[in-house]
């Protein structure tokens, strides 16, 4: 994990293919919002969706042992906080699959999709945007959480 770029109401990180890193750069997320004096709540839905969305590309697309990687911007607004997720793996859309069911219990529930289902859920904008496909191939998402 790499420290890209910080300033007041921003932070930059670049994540390797590694699950490891999406842990190492937590206490960044955490001081992040910490700096941004940003709401417990907030601060915790940022938390989980940087999880969620820093580690699908390395479980579910980077090939192991490549050199792939992933961006992470993240800027404080007064609106609450943009999160930019930019990985060069193969096209994934994750606004694709339909949402699942309501759930009454996780021990019944489907395997697969609940993370970008509960980002949905917590986001006030997600959305997947993709510029043309150059050599680097660039997955872009986009998600904005509300401060209240």
């Amino acid at each position: 994990m790499a420290i890209v770029g910080t300033a007041a109401g921003a932070l930059q990180l670049r994540l390797a293919n590694d699950i490891g890193a999406v842990a190492a750069a937590l206490p960044c997320v955490q001081g992040f919002a910490r700096d941004a004096e940003l709401p417990p709540r907030l601060a915790n839905r940022l938390e989980v969706v940087f999880e969620e969305l820093a580690s699908n590309p390395i479980r579910h697309g980077f090939t192991p042992g490549s050199g792939q990687s992933l961006s992470v911007s993240l800027t404080a607004r007064p609106d609450g906080v943009r999160l930019e997720f930019e990985d060069d793996g193969p096209p994934f859309d994750p606004l694709a699959r339909a949402a699942p069911p309501a759930l009454d219990r996780l021990d019944t529930a489907p395997e697969g999709g609940l993370g970008i289902a509960l980002v949905r859920r917590l986001a006030s904008r997600f959305v997947r945007e993709q510029p043309p496909r150059l050599p680097g191939m660039i997955n872009r998402i986009v998600v904005e959480l509300p401060r209240g």
